[in-house]
């Protein structure tokens, strides 16, 4: 089953943007592949091109996400997969399992449970895993039918971090400087309370970290930036010895 293959084990998040070192769906592949070749359980990648070049390499289940951007994004948008049609691209690119955002953010939970319906209809063999950032969130979305609940977007979203829409769009927006721990309180409570596979993901960059996860009740953990965003890597050493010297 393809679920079971991802139990307990580690999902590598193969992504790079435009500007970055690594942008590019063929460097992505090699991400993809090395990830493979550790072990990873399975991979989640961004926009179709990178699932193609990803899905002709590995054998590995692939999480394929759709990310939209309008402008300077902030904590109040939807990015991930935010509409059917983003969605459709990147499931008819290869994905064995559609992430998209689950949350409510400048929308209803109707606009939500539409997109999600929608999806079931024309793509019913096809797994969900509802991003969200709340406990709250991940309720509704399970309710709606997803199969995986994924932490990810908790620590990024304006509802997540207690402000308002208004004063998230004010704030500047630095995704990957992002400090905080993960939120090991959200998986508690999503394993809980949903009685769906649970996705811990967000801010893991160290060992004892992912274990911590498992300890509460993850099904799966997500690696990002900590594996393959080398910059990002080697910002944290060098902050490092600032810090000391």
């Amino acid at each position: 089953m393809l679920l079971e293959r991802l139990k307990n084990g580690l999902i590598v998040s193969c992504q790079a943007f435009s500007g970055w070192p690594f942008f590019g769906a063929e460097h992505m592949q090699r991400m993809a592949v090395a990830a493979q070749e550790g072990g990873a359980a399975g991979i989640r990648a961004c926009w179709p091109d990178n699932v193609r070049m990803i899905k002709q390499a590995v054998s590995l289940p692939v999480i394929g996400i759709n990310k939209v951007f309008h402008g300077n994004p902030s904590a109040a948008d939807v990015m991930i997969t935010p509409s059917f049609e983003a969605a459709a691209e990147i499931i008819e690119a290869g994905c064995d399992i559609l992430g998209m955002d689950c949350t409510a953010r400048g929308r209803s939970w109707d606009d939500v449970h539409n997109i999600v319906s929608n999806i079931q209809k024309h793509y019913p063999h096809i797994p969900i895993m509802a991003d969200i950032s709340t406990a709250e969130e991940g309720k509704m979305a399970a309710q709606m039918g997803v199969t995986i609940l994924s932490t990810t977007l908790s620590g990024y979203t304006n509802t997540s971090l207690g402000i308002s829409e208004e004063q998230a769009r004010s704030q500047a927006y630095h995704p990957y400087e992002n400090e905080l721990p993960p939120d090991f309180k959200l998986i508690k409570a999503l394993r809980l309370h949903a009685d769906v596979y649970i996705n811990a993901e967000g801010r893991f960059w160290e060992i004892q970290q992912v274990q911590e996860a498992f300890r509460c009740g993850a099904d799966m953990v997500t690696v990002g930036s900590a594996i393959t965003a080398p910059q990002l890597i080697t910002k944290r050493f060098v902050n490092s010895i600032r810090e000391l010297v």
